[in-house]
């Protein structure tokens, strides 16, 4: 298998990411329209759960400070 570069692989990474992004905007559209879930409820509960782990280590933080 052809090693990718490292800018290849960054691209590769971020069209995952979009994706990913696009997979879960359609889910919360969603549910918005079925009046499960209000997208203003859904923006506060990423908010407290960024800032809930905006203050603790993660773990990839500790595995990768020592490789």
């Amino acid at each position: 298998m052809k090693k990718l570069s490292r800018k290849n692989q960054i691209k590769e990474l971020a069209q995952e990411m979009d994706v990913l992004d696009d997979m879960l905007t359609a889910l919360v559209e969603i549910l918005e329209e079925k009046g499960i879930l209000a997208r203003e409820e859904w923006e506060n509960k990423i908010k407290s759960k960024v800032e809930k782990h905006s203050r603790l280590t993660s773990y990839r933080d500790i595995h990768f400070e020592t490789t």
